[in-house]
């Protein structure tokens, strides 16, 4: 009988090491605790998995990233300079580690409460085959050809599974698709155009009182 993990001892008891030979073998290598990056990663658009534990170590999540580095950059200045006072002094993750873009492996896999496996109910092999299964055959069917900056750009200007506007910073999200877009020659009027649908979910991404109208005006100026 395969042992389940115990959740006396919580979070101390998951190991990841069970995990990481499964995403080996799909090109994600560990770049430090619970973070993975894709050797198949472009120098343009990088991939990350993300995964984490909550409620006490019972609930196992797993969320993939998407990042182009000098977009990412340059959305976060925005945020810091443009979406309250709050951000000028909030902390964030190193630049290497840090991306802005993620979403949902459980979601687009169809795992359950909250998107997540509840490990109390799984082996460690178990949980090693089933998160490489779902990689293998839900996300890099939908992400690996994402390796350019021009339909990282496509990806994030939709909002549709598995990338839904719903979930991540939409001031973050804008800012990164302004960025993408005046790099592939977009006008600046164009821009505002295409994003003029999502200025609620920039609501979500600014402090309480920074107009979303405003936040774009500033990051499409920044962006010229």
């Amino acid at each position: 009988m395969r042992q389940k993990f115990d959740l006396r001892k919580g979070r101390q008891m998951f190991d990841e090491k069970s995990i990481a030979p499964g995403l080996a073998e799909l090109g994600y290598l560990r770049l430090k605790k619970r973070t993975f990056k894709a050797s198949w990663s472009s120098a343009d658009v990088e991939h990350f998995l993300f995964l984490s534990l909550h409620s006490g170590g019972h609930y196992f999540t797993c969320d993939f990233g998407i990042r182009n580095p000098p977009a990412e950059r340059f959305a976060l200045e925005c945020l810091k300079l443009y979406g309250g006072p709050f951000f000028q002094t909030a902390r964030f993750e190193p630049p290497r580690y840090r991306c802005s873009m993620r979403f949902s492996l459980g979601r687009l896999a169809g795992w359950g409460f909250r998107s997540s496996l509840t490990i109390s109910d799984m082996s460690e092999v178990a949980l090693a085959d089933k998160v490489k299964s779902d990689v293998r055959d839900h996300l890099l069917p939908a992400v690996r050809s994402i390796l350019a900056p021009a339909v990282l750009f496509s990806l994030l200007i939709k909002d549709v599974e598995p990338c839904r506007w719903l979930g991540v910073s939409g001031a973050l999200r804008s800012a990164i698709i302004v960025y993408l877009g005046r790099r592939m020659g977009i006008e600046t009027r164009e821009l505002e155009s295409m994003l003029q649908p999502h200025l609620r979910d920039i609501i979500g991404g600014v402090q309480r009182g920074v107009a979303p109208s405003f936040f774009l005006s500033e990051v499409l100026r920044e962006a010229n």
